[in-house]
Order: structure tokens, then sequence, then C-alpha cells
């Protein structure tokens, strides 16, 4: 089996358990913003952050605008709020200095590879990040890694099990096809939560086990199947 026809029968299988994801197309800064308070955490507390960001401020001129400690208390929820308040300004900075104002629209008419080359240009901005403004923001053909991904693309073989989290961005990108990023971006990170966890995965229900190469996948299988 090629590397295509595989993800083709993962995203197939992942489909039929997590559903189709609905469309998405977040503004630029926005989904920039937005990845940068997810960092380190869990959606669970970085969503209510943003909303949180947007709502006292009203736009990201007033954040820029804002002292560094209010963006912080704002986004206290997140984690890491210090770091990640210097963080946002800075990067609502450069992208003021490199565009006259807070917009990456120019990001809509650069080919991906220089649109990631930008984007990590910005200090505190890695591969995820930039990657999830490029899928998410325009539809460009860019796959985000986050640990899920990271942990379940290593246990079924996509990637070399010494690959970085960083590498491990190229290899996907070059490997998923093109019209099946945003989808199996998706129901990967879907598998890793409910199913492909990184402590006590349900290897007994897993809809991937058949080509999976998780050394410990027979005994997670049995202690599933013995409760």
């Amino acid at each position: 089996m090629t590397n295509e026809s595989k993800i083709r029968k993962i995203a197939k299988l992942l489909r039929k358990a997590y559903g189709v994801p609905k469309p998405r197309k977040t503004p630029p800064v926005d989904e920039l913003v937005r990845t940068i308070l997810s960092q380190n955490t869990s959606d669970r507390n970085s969503v209510p952050a943003f909303w949180a960001l947007k709502k006292r401020f009203g736009s990201w001129e007033r954040v820029l605008e804002a002292p560094t400690v209010s963006i912080a208390v704002t986004i206290k929820h997140a984690g890491l709020a210090n770091i990640k308040s210097a963080r946002i300004i800075g990067v609502l900075r450069q992208i003021k200095e490199t565009n006259g104002k807070i917009s990456l629209a120019r990001l809509k008419d650069m080919s991906a590879e220089d649109g990631l080359s930008y984007l990590k240009s910005l200090k505190g901005v890695g591969p995820k990040t930039a990657a999830c403004v490029l899928l998410f923001s325009f539809g460009k053909p860019v796959m985000p890694v986050d640990t899920h991904i990271f942990r379940v693309t290593k246990r079924i073989g996509l990637i070399p099990k010494d690959v970085t989290i960083e590498g491990a961005h190229d290899i996907l990108t070059g490997l998923v096809p093109k019209d099946l990023i945003y989808e199996f971006h998706l129901g990967i990170i879907s598998h890793g939560r409910e199913t492909c966890r990184a402590p006590g995965p349900k290897c007994g229900s897993c809809l991937l086990y058949g080509m999976c190469g998780f050394k410990m996948k027979s005994l997670y299988r049995k202690k599933e199947l013995c409760r």
C-alpha cells in the first residue's frame, strides 16, 4: 500500500467515525492570535481567553496600544499570560511595521512556502502557528502538526520515529494529498483526543488498529477488552 492510498483509507475511516469537518475560514490575524493563545494549553483554556481579548479591546489596533499587563490579565485563562501577551503585542507590531496596518491579507497571493517563511519571521511564531493561519484562513495546503497529530502519525507509521515535531510539518505536508489536508488534520486531532491518547490509548476500539505500529497496542487492547 502506498502512502497516499494508506492516507486516503485512514481519512475514509476517520470520516466515518468523526464526520466531515465543517468548513472554517477565520480572519488571519484572529487565527494567528488564537493559535498563539493555544500554545501549551487546551482549547478549553485558550478559546475563552481569545474571546475575552476580542470583547475587551474590540480591535487589534487597540490591543497593540494597550499595556502588556492589561492583556495578560485578560488572557490569564490561557496560561503563560505574561509570555503570550508580550508575544501577541510583538507580532502585531511587526505586522504593522511590515504592512503599514495590522493585516495579513497579503498572504492570499503568496505561495504556501513564502507565506510560511513570512509568518515564521514573526517572533514567537513557529511552524504550527504559521501553518494554522495558512490552512484555516486561506485554505492553503499546509499541514499543521500539534501533539495529537505528531503522536498518532508516528504510531501509524506516517512519519519516522526519530523525526522532530518541526520536521513532521514538512513531511506530512508533502505526504497528505492536498485535497485531504484540512479533513485529515482535523480527523487525526479528533482521533488523538478520543482514542489514540498519550496515556491510556483505547487500542481495543481503535479503527486504525490494523495499520498501527505502536508496540504497546496489543497490551492496551487486552487491558481494554478485559474491563
